[in-house]
């Protein structure tokens, strides 16, 4: 509740006025003479809402001119439809994009360099701003922006006398202990490629060696092994329907890494004190690597010039640091430049919040996915289905890595599509 207060205290929205952030941008959009669609994977709930309030806010500084956001479904439904576009020759003005969302239009040579635009990028995340750098040149602004942390149950820890493991050997040891305690798992995880990534970079993993992808790497066997023991041995539980905050409640939980976009959902669903931590890492005093997740936004070439403008200035007005203190906030994504830090809507809402310092802490040490054209498809068709295989269907880790790494190398050679 807070969070949407805020919006409207600091912004001004149409919230205030009792009306649909949807409903003023259509209102907005009808008298003006220049209409640069955002199309985006937002399909509700506070980033969709967040998103809009942002535009009515920006829309009302313009004269004759707005930015028109265009929900296309989820982000695979997006990308879809992004290359349907450019088979028709009707891409919009700007999108959220992945990095190899990025890799992939840039193959057809379908994208703007930002800073070509003239969009200032100084303050902006480092981290963020290399992963859409291709070739030197940057063809993103990275938007909305989260990274993985430890979620867990500070009361059931507390009722055992025990600490946040710091490492990965003292998380998997506690999860084991404390599932003997409680009669269940206490380690939650969805079995995809986002859990795994987690435990393959703090195992030392890399997807690329020497250039070339590889799946079936041994530190990609034993994090494929740890997960799949987790369940054999009953200190992990695989997740298979819905989200897992929306599974607190059946049965002990004590730990989960998770995204920091699902923090506000974390804390509707737990009815118990929720902690968050930064990861536990390979070794002590190393604060453990998290995936980066969360998309880019780009700005299409055959936009008109007048659309080009009124994009330049969006992009410019999302970096400010008012926006991205009252956008990370109310969505739980990391503030993506410095500049945010220092505003007085993030400093007063993470002194109210400790937990979302937490988050900003654990994006100092995040890891990224390949930005390679095919890595979507290889991400949830190849690896993930092989995650699956071992977990839900006790298949050797090996033996299903290795079949992806063929399958993979067939796509990237064009043997398969």
């Amino acid at each position: 509740m807070r969070k949407a207060l805020l919006l409207v205290a600091v912004l001004g929205l149409a919230l205030a006025q009792q009306a649909k952030p949807e409903d003023v941008i259509k209102e907005q959009c009808s008298k003006a003479r220049v209409v640069a669609e955002l199309w985006h994977g937002f399909t509700g709930g506070a980033p969709k809402a967040a998103l809009e309030n942002l535009v009515v806010e920006f829309n009302k500084t313009q004269q004759g001119r707005c930015v028109r956001p265009v929900p296309q479904g989820g982000y695979r439904d997006l990308s879809t439809k992004i290359k349907a576009a450019f088979a028709a020759g009707k891409v919009p003005a700007m999108a959220q994009a992945y990095e190899n969302n990025i890799a992939l239009y840039l193959e057809a040579k379908a994208l703007l360099p930002i800073e070509s635009l003239g969009v200032k990028l100084q303050g902006v995340n480092l981290a963020f701003l290399n992963a859409v750098r291709f070739g030197g040149v940057v063809y993103g602004v990275p938007f909305n922006k989260s990274i993985q942390v430890l979620y867990y149950n500070k009361d059931l820890l507390k009722k055992h006398g025990a600490k946040v493991p710091a490492t990965l050997e003292e998380f998997v040891a506690l999860s084991k202990k404390l599932s003997q305690a409680e009669g269940g798992p206490v380690y939650w995880f969805q079995p995809d490629a986002s859990t795994f990534a987690y435990f393959f970079f703090n195992l030392g993993g890399s997807y690329l060696k020497n250039g070339k992808l590889v799946l079936n790497s041994k530190e990609a066997v034993e994090a494929l092994t740890l997960l799949q023991n987790g369940v054999k041995e009953g200190w992990a539980k695989a997740i298979t329907s819905g989200y897992i905050n929306q599974n607190l409640g059946s049965g002990p939980y004590a730990f989960s890494v998770d995204t920091s976009a699902g923090y506000t959902y974390y804390r509707q669903g737990a009815k118990f004190d929720l902690g968050v931590a930064t990861l536990p890492g390979r070794t002590s005093g190393q604060v453990g690597f998290g995936l980066v997740q969360g998309t880019n936004l780009v700005v299409f070439r055959q936009a008109s010039k007048e659309e080009q403008a009124v994009a330049k200035d969006f992009l410019q007005f999302v970096l400010s640091p008012r926006a991205q203190a009252v956008f990370a906030t109310a969505t739980g994504y990391v503030p993506v430049t410095e500049g945010a830090l220092k505003d007085v809507v993030y400093q007063t809402y993470a002194t109210e919040n400790p937990d979302f310092a937490t988050i900003v802490r654990q994006s100092r040490y995040a890891k990224f996915e390949p930005a390679l054209a095919e890595w979507e498809q290889i991400r949830f068709d190849v690896l993930g289905q092989a995650i699956k295989e071992a977990i839900l269907n006790k298949a050797d880790p090996k033996s299903v890595l290795d079949k992806a790494q063929k399958l993979a190398e067939d796509l990237l050679a064009g043997k398969t599509r």
